[in-house]
């Protein structure tokens, strides 16, 4: 528990009080993380390390640096979707992802 004192009166704040303020100051983000889907199936959470990480669009660049191009990714709230339609890639993007999912 934290404790003030303005003077006058002492003010006692309760834990969990103080721990949303203390995220709010180191300037945690409203998204932890992200789930990530390819073609509707869960394959892991993007895991929101700093405010800079790139958020979700650092799945975008994660795949574009594994010369993976045949795709489409749109977020709603805290979900991502990525669609591929070759199913070669799909899977490709799939093992991928489920492996940068579980590093990051």
């Amino acid at each position: 528990m934290n404790i003030m004192n303005d003077g006058n009166r002492f003010f006692i704040f309760p834990p969990i009080i103080n721990g949303v303020q203390d995220d709010r100051l180191r300037g945690k983000m409203a998204h932890d993380r992200y789930n990530v889907y390819v073609n509707g199936d869960y394959v892991g959470d993007k895991i929101l390390m700093t405010q800079g990480d790139g958020g979700w669009r650092s799945i975008e660049d994660y795949l574009k640096s594994r010369n993976f191009s045949n795709y489409s990714i749109t977020r709603e709230g805290d979900r991502v979707y990525i669609d591929v339609e070759d199913e070669d890639e799909r899977e490709a993007i799939r093992n991928h992802l489920r492996v940068y999912t579980q590093l990051r």
